[in-house]
């Protein structure tokens, strides 16, 4: 039997936070940490371990650049997800990482995922 998938998530809105670890549950995926500001962010993705990263990117009190730069370093792929219609710059070195503009549904998560970390099937 393969272990789930383990996906870090960021993000600020405990009720979008909420939907989206029962999402990736639904979509066999494991929520192993959580952060609802870009501090906390950056600080979890130091030594988190997880397969891949769902990221707020406008935390509140600032971007999850850091968070993700730091993710990208350790070799844990990154989604962004976004509120905003017309997102933010990105820094160059994010310019290649997924966005979801919000609301994502199940699909969109789940294409991201499978893009960015493929899935291992059992044969």
């Amino acid at each position: 039997m393969t272990a789930r998938p383990r996906v870090f998530l960021a993000e600020d809105h405990y009720t979008i936070a909420l939907a989206l670890t029962e999402v990736l549950a639904d979509l066999g995926y494991v929520v192993v940490g959580e952060a609802s500001s870009a501090e906390a962010a950056v600080t979890m993705a130091a030594d988190i371990e997880a397969d891949v990263a769902i990221l707020d990117i406008n935390m509140g009190d600032g971007w999850s650049y850091g968070a993700a730069q730091r993710l990208l370093g350790r070799g844990i792929p990154v989604v962004f997800t976004s509120g905003y219609d017309v997102p933010p710059e990105l820094p160059a070195d994010l310019l290649d990482v997924p966005l979801l503009l919000k609301p994502v549904t199940d699909i969109d998560i789940k294409r991201a995922l499978r893009a960015v970390a493929p899935v291992r099937r059992k044969r």
